[in-house]
């Protein structure tokens, strides 16, 4: 009892909030119009000051952890490298397996890491989380654009197709505009350089960035479209096993032989665990990758990871890990 209370409370704001979301949109209480807005201010403001927050704290001569950061660079491009083997061979079409590959090694992370790192270790936890962001961020982006746009030139003629050196030179240009990089080298700086903000403004930040997950995982649960999840559930699902069951599945067995415990564990748990990220449906439809498909794997994923986290935190606390 005591294992399945300490999941349940890490899992059941989550889950409360995504649900919350989801009643509020069928409702009309909120329209597409105001979910983009909202979503703008999540990603510009909100979650920025909320990792700003996160990083200011973090006494970096004393917790920065190489290992945890070298491993998760590894893992990451392991995943990717991995995903384009295995969907390569079974998949012909670029679009569908584009969506195949991306929804494989990206997860939702920044939205799923942070509030569910404070629910299992508190204030300390949210420091591990938050660390790993800036890698995160990078990696995903990274390969996320070499698969859309390989896949892109596969689709189109020569004429037509995205050229690789812009891609990666927009890429690059959008990471170094990232409001959430911004907010984790802000952090960092300032944090290794010993700035102290005045108590007003350093309250001011924290009150704001508390709202930032809140909100974030309501407008999660308002894009739901449970209607779509309905049509051609099957290789959605598919797609689905592969980021909520068999990455984690490989990896945290690999995860725990390297030593990695409690907070550092709980945090490479949800990079690995968490659902596909919402930013591939916006990748999707830019480069023209299947958005309907990418829509499915990222309301589904949603969905099916409420049970999946609960069970990885289920076994995880039962062996004493967690």
């Amino acid at each position: 009892m005591e294992v399945l209370g300490f999941s349940f409370k890490a899992i059941a704001p989550l889950l409360f909030a995504v649900a919350l979301g989801r009643f509020i949109a069928w409702r009309k209480d909120i329209t597409e119009p105001d979910i983009g807005v909202l979503n703008k201010l999540c990603f510009r403001y909100l979650l920025s000051l909320h990792i700003f927050n996160s990083t200011l704290s973090i006494n970096y001569y004393e917790e920065f952890n190489l290992k945890l950061l070298i491993f998760t660079i590894l893992s990451i491009s392991l995943m990717a490298f991995l995903a384009w083997l295995i969907f390569t061979a079974g998949i012909p079409e670029p679009s569908r397996r584009c969506i195949f590959i991306v929804s494989a090694f990206r997860s939702n992370n920044v939205i799923y890491a942070l509030p569910l790192a404070a629910n299992l270790f508190g204030e300390s936890g949210i420091k591990v989380a938050a660390m790993l962001v800036p890698v995160t961020i990078i990696l995903f982006n990274l390969f996320t654009v070499i698969a859309m746009v390989y896949h892109a030139r596969l689709l189109h003629s020569p004429k037509e197709a995205v050229p690789l050196e812009g891609a990666f030179k927009r890429t690059l240009l959008d990471i170094g505009k990232n409001p959430l990089i911004i907010g984790s080298v802000l952090g960092i700086c300032f944090s290794v350089c010993h700035i102290d903000l005045p108590v007003f403004l350093t309250n001011g930040i924290r009150s704001v960035a508390l709202t930032g997950t809140p909100i974030s995982l309501l407008l999660l649960g308002a894009q739901i479209d449970l209607k779509k999840l309905s049509h051609n559930i099957g290789p959605a699902l598919g797609a689905c096993m592969m980021r909520l069951v068999i990455i984690p599945g490989i990896l945290l067995p690999i995860i725990i032989g390297m030593g990695f415990r409690g907070q550092e564990l709980g945090a490479l748990m949800v990079v690995f665990g968490a659902p596909c990220a919402v930013a591939n449906l916006v990748m999707a439809r830019n480069y023209q990758m299947d958005p309907a498909f990418a829509a499915q794997t990222v309301y589904l994923s949603t969905v099916l990871s409420m049970f999946t986290m609960f069970g990885m935190i289920s076994v995880l606390r039962a062996l004493s890990l967690l």
